[in-house]
């Protein structure tokens, strides 16, 4: 472990991510805030991900590893763990710390690079993996269980430190055996421009699909995945819609269940005022965020939730299923809702925002208060906490065998 001035000044750090650009994704927005503002305070940062054969970084310091497109994920191309060019160039970068942000292929190249450098290990923990096992279709589900079992522990407590965003995160790890240090840290969201947000954005954002500003607009954004229960969401907005035969719904994003979702919504009889919007870029979405009345959410297999905190700092409140971590940052009746997964429930909650305005604009109000929470200012203050905390248990290990 190097002896540094770095806990004190600006740090080399060493990020690695299975998931980025070009693909769109939480783990994604995540990584992004989380980069972008450690370098606006001065921390020099490389970034290593997959390399995808159509996508041109802008940043010289992104590092791309050899990966192959395969037929399980088109979207998740899988990295070479071995890539002597890469030791080269992260000696040159003597970094201070590694953080990874996947337990796989680039995950397992962050951590032999830590290894073979002396250099602490962060990592975040992203995923419920155990709720993602119908990707990997060709194994039985108690052999994904088994092999996470012993996968999640035998990388975790490799490392020095490990940051998660929510409570329902950490109890995973416990549960896995994990006995790393671990701290809750939920994931930022940038404080849109009030240029984004206002009342000429949000019906420039509406006339995008032709939606009146005057009539009752719900929003889903994100992944369009098995696992994110949106049939459920629409199957309440079937129940909903009729009190509210104006109402909309509007989901934006894209994924392997899109065709799915298109067939279920058509069957319902409030069809014909589902809108499906396909994928939206991140910078896009603050004045959409902004045009909904209110946001909503069915997955229970989260371990954050990055989108309702984007509504959030947008001004739209959420009615969010328990069970995950998605709904760990909603003030429950303040900024937003918390129901039983079922569509029933959601339908129940949507009908008693829709039928109270005035709650409706009392909630919003209290969105643009709490989203000072979470800022990615805040939640960098809190990263370089765990940074130093691994440097600091590294040179004392140092000094202990030096002792010795």
């Amino acid at each position: 472990m190097k002896e540094g001035g770095a806990q004190l000044g600006a740090m080399r750090v060493g990020m690695f991510s299975e998931c980025y650009e070009p693909v769109r994704n939480g783990v994604t927005t995540s990584v992004h805030t989380l980069v972008d503002q450690l370098r606006s305070l001065g921390h020099r940062v490389i970034l290593v991900a997959p390399h995808y054969e159509s996508h041109r970084d802008q940043s010289p310091f992104i590092l791309r590893v050899p990966s192959i497109q395969t037929w399980l994920n088109k979207d998740y191309p899988i990295s070479y763990p071995f890539f002597p060019r890469l030791r080269r160039e992260f000696g040159q970068l003597q970094p201070d710390i590694v953080h990874s942000h996947n337990p796989f292929f680039v995950g397992l190249l962050a951590a032999r690079l830590a290894h073979m450098n002396d250099v602490p290990l962060v990592s975040t923990y992203h995923t419920l993996y155990n709720h993602y096992g119908h990707y990997v279709f060709f194994l039985p589900p108690a052999a994904i269980q088994g092999l996470l079992k012993w996968w999640i522990p035998d990388y975790y407590n490799r490392c020095a430190q490990v940051i998660v965003p929510s409570e329902v995160a950490r109890i995973s790890l416990l549960e896995y055996g994990v006995q790393s240090p671990i701290t809750i840290i939920p994931t930022a969201v940038p404080l849109p421009d009030p240029t984004e947000i206002n009342q000429e954005a949000r019906i420039a954002a509406r006339a995008q699909w032709e939606i009146p500003a005057d009539v009752p607009l719900l929003l889903y954004v994100g992944r369009i995945a098995q696992e994110k229960n949106i049939e459920m969401i629409l199957d309440a907005f079937a129940v909903a819609g009729v009190r509210h035969p104006d109402a909309r719904l509007l989901v934006v994003g894209g994924g392997p269940h899109c065709e799915a979702i298109h067939q279920h919504g058509e069957q319902l009889s409030v069809s014909s005022r589902i809108i499906f919007a396909g994928p939206m870029a991140r910078s896009e979405l603050n004045p959409v965020y902004a045009a909904a009345d209110i946001f909503v959410f069915g997955s229970t297999t989260e371990t954050q939730g990055l989108v309702m905190a984007e509504a959030r700092a947008a001004g739209t409140p959420s009615i969010v299923a328990r069970g995950g971590g998605a709904g760990e940052t909603v003030t429950d009746g303040e900024d937003g809702i918390l129901i039983e997964p079922t569509a029933e429930a959601m339908a129940a909650a949507m009908d008693a925002l829709l039928d109270d305005r005035r709650r409706l604009g009392e909630m919003r109000a209290a969105c643009l208060r709490n989203a000072h929470h979470y800022t990615p200012e805040a939640m960098v203050t809190k990263i370089l906490d765990v940074y130093r905390a691994a440097l600091d248990v590294g040179n004392m290990q140092d000094r202990v065998a030096s002792a010795a």
